[in-house]
Parts: structure tokens; sequence; C-alpha cells
């Protein structure tokens, strides 16, 4: 298969805040990630090569060019500068790994770049979950390849986009099934009363 860019570096620059001094062939190959880490999750493979195929035979329909430029490209755009970031700090050369730094601006600290990773991340899920709130929007037929996802390739992720870091456990009843209703009434459940 050719290879798809679904959003250009151009478009990257506009969405973010990514200077306009960062070269093409820096930018490129952390959308190309983002587009099989990040979009190909959300949206399965079938509806993937869709897109990739419709963008370079430039016959995507009107519906598939609106998703593609208002709700693919940010998330797209934001999950590439997240991925990029710590390539701009640190830049991998033959003589090993150098820390990047001119005379008019001071180093970064790993701490100011986790915090900078993470307010890209934390935009990049609200696109993401806006992006799954519309696909879980539009009419049955209108993405066919999203809504009948086959058997090759990675199905839809239709979770949320965001994590919280807290993950809650199941809770089980002292016969080791699971606790689906906690009334109260029989169901005498370990833990208490289930989250979920």
């Amino acid at each position: 298969m050719a290879l798809a860019i679904l959003i250009s570096e151009q478009r990257v620059k506009q969405l973010t805040n990514l200077d306009d001094n960062v070269r093409v062939e820096e930018v490129t190959p952390f959308i190309i990630q983002s587009q099989d880490l990040y979009l190909q999750d959300r949206i399965g493979t079938k509806f993937f090569d869709r897109l990739k195929d419709g963008v370079i035979a430039d016959d995507l329909t009107t519906e598939e060019k609106a998703l593609l430029n208002d709700y693919i490209a940010p998330m797209l755009a934001h999950f590439s500068v997240y991925l990029m970031l710590p390539g701009l700090k640190y830049k991998l050369v033959e003589k090993g790994i150098l820390s990047g730094q001119s005379e008019e601006t001071g180093a970064t600290s790993l701490d100011e770049l986790k915090y900078l990773r993470q307010s890209v991340l934390d935009t990049a899920e609200f696109y993401d979950e806006r992006l799954r709130e519309r696909l879980c929007d539009v009419p049955s037929g209108t993405f066919p390849e999203y809504s009948s996802p086959g058997s090759q390739g990675m199905e839809p992720n239709n979770d949320k986009a965001y994590f919280a870091g807290l993950v809650t456990p199941n809770y089980f009843s002292k016969y080791g099934k699971k606790c689906n209703d906690c009334s109260g009434q029989g169901c005498e459940c370990i833990g208490g009363t289930p989250l979920n």
C-alpha cells in the first residue's frame, strides 16, 4: 500500500503551537506514527485503509472529507506533536544522544517536558473523544467501512479517549460471581457497592 499522509505538515503547524521553522522531515514520521497508533485504533483498519486509499486516489466522499478535516486532522495534529516533543529536545545522532539548545534559549528540564507532553496529550484526547462521539452519531450507512469493519486488522475502538489513571475493580459476590446489582438485597458484595 502506498504511503498516505492524512494531514499535511502545514496543517499540523496551523492547528498546534509548532513553530514554522520545524522542518517537514522532522514532522512527517510523527504524523505517520500518530495515524498508525491512534487513528487506526479509533476507526479500525478497514476504515483507516479506506481513508488512505481515498486520499491517494482523490475519491473521498463529502462525509469522509468533512470527517477528515473537522475531526481527524485536529486529533492527528496534537498526537503528532505529543509524539514529536521528546525528539525536538533530544536528537539521536551518530555519536550519541544530544540535548538541543541555542544561544538565545535556556535548557528545558525533564519535568517541563513532561508537563508539556501531558498538556498536548490532554488536547489530543479531547479531539479523539470528539471523533469517537461523531462516529457514534452518524447514521449507520455513512461510513460502511467503520460500521462493518470485517475480520482483518484492528476493530474500531469505541472506548472513551480519556484515561484518568485510576482503574476501579469489578466487585464480586462472596460466591465468585460478578456482581451487577448491589441494591443490598441478596447481593452480598465483597468490598461494598460496585462503582460500575
